[in-house]
């Protein structure tokens, strides 16, 4: 856009004629700069849901000559290894231009992208009447009502990240499955605010929906805030807690009824205390002293502590329980302070965060994001394994 406005125009056509051209796309004028060639195109959308224009796209005159895109103004370019659309309302207008390298444009000339696509920006025979100039586009004010929010993705370890740009503002999310105090389908949220005023993100306008194939319907799934979540994280830990201090008072039991047993067992298998001189006649008494088997002593190894292993096992387990707690609140500290929750996100700020939509048996997640009167809509699908 820079480059259009301090580059003045050599000659301005805006009447034009072409023999084929895209039902939604008209070309409105072309202007001949000193070292390029801009085409300025008015389009109406017919119901696609986005709009982009591969950067192979060329001006091909009667000789056969191809000449190149240099620019591309308010409309996304794409590759084969990148992909970046306009995201289009069902009956919107767009405008656009395309720079390509210095064009004859005394010519019949066509505008290529793709001759094996019928929806692909084709233009066949164009003409131009060279003896008929018009003046030159204000660019920015013929674009100020058309911004563009672009929608694309990148690759990142595998895992597919998606983008909205629009007016200044671009949203990065990316979706994964996790299991974390409940099974989720959680959403890494990345707010970049270059526009000119403040932005607010407010959670509970988000929301997700999803077609259940099982069902054949779409359905509202929820959205967690962050409040939710963090009581279902503490009930989650309570109850982990109540848990493992009644395995430690089990182990701690079974401890102390294994030390009463040894001592039950000492007492029946140790020598008899010496009889009474009381009407004790040897005659009718023997001694015959225990000798326990080696099974018996490994079985009751812990006999030698005595008291002591029970203590040891119980201080043990409040040492465990109180580092559990420890534990468990640094991980809610975390949790919490990751977790979006209403900001204003400044001028020249980054918000990050992340959110949980409740699982539900689903292979596609639509999450909206409501920001600047206008919708962020991601699109997620996955495979799910057999």
């Amino acid at each position: 856009m820079a480059m259009m406005a301090s580059v003045a125009a050599m000659a301005q056509y805006s009447h034009l004629w072409c023999s084929k051209r895209p039902f939604s796309t008209r070309l409105v004028q072309v202007d001949q700069l000193d070292n390029s060639t801009v085409f300025y195109f008015e389009m109406q959308n017919d119901g696609k849901p986005f709009m982009n224009v591969f950067e192979d796209i060329v001006v091909r005159d009667t000789l056969n000559h191809v000449y190149r895109l240099l620019n591309s103004y308010n409309m996304p370019l794409s590759d084969e290894d990148h992909s970046h659309q306009l995201v289009l309302k069902p009956d919107q207008e767009h405008r656009f231009a395309l720079e390509f390298e210095k064009v004859p444009i005394d010519q019949v000339l066509d505008i290529v992208e793709s001759e094996t696509n019928p929806r692909a920006l084709n233009f066949y025979e164009v003409e131009a009447d060279t003896c008929e100039k018009s003046d030159v586009i204000d660019y920015d004010a013929w674009v100020k009502d058309f911004p563009v929010k672009e929608h694309g993705f990148w690759v990142e370890d595998g895992a597919v990240v998606q983008y909205i740009a629009y007016k200044g503002v671009m949203v990065t999310a990316h979706m994964q499955q996790t299991n974390e105090y409940g099974k989720y389908y959680t959403v890494d949220l990345d707010v970049q605010n270059y526009s000119q005023k403040d932005v607010l993100l407010d959670p509970a306008r988000i929301t997700a929906k999803s077609f259940l194939p099982k069902k054949k319907k779409t359905v509202d799934m929820k959205v967690l805030s962050a409040e939710d979540y963090m009581n279902k994280v503490k009930s989650s830990q309570t109850w982990t807690r109540i848990f493992t201090v009644a395995a430690e008072v089990l182990v701690t039991a079974a401890v102390a009824y294994a030390e009463a047993e040894i001592d039950n067992d000492a007492r029946r298998h140790s020598p008899p205390p010496p009889p009474r001189q009381n009407g004790w006649h040897p005659a009718r008494h023997s001694y015959h002293p225990y000798y326990p088997t080696d099974h018996y002593r490994s079985r009751y190894h812990s006999r030698d502590m005595g008291g002591f292993a029970t203590a040891t096992v119980a201080l043990g387990s409040a040492a465990i329980t109180a580092g559990m707690i420890e534990e468990q609140n640094a991980k809610r500290e975390m949790l919490e302070l990751s977790y979006i929750k209403p900001n204003t996100i400044r001028q020249g700020q980054e918000y990050l965060g992340y959110f949980h939509i409740k699982h539900e048996k689903t292979d596609n997640l639509e999450v909206t994001i409501p920001m600047m009167g206008e919708d962020f809509t991601f699109r997620f699908e996955w495979q799910n394994k057999k």
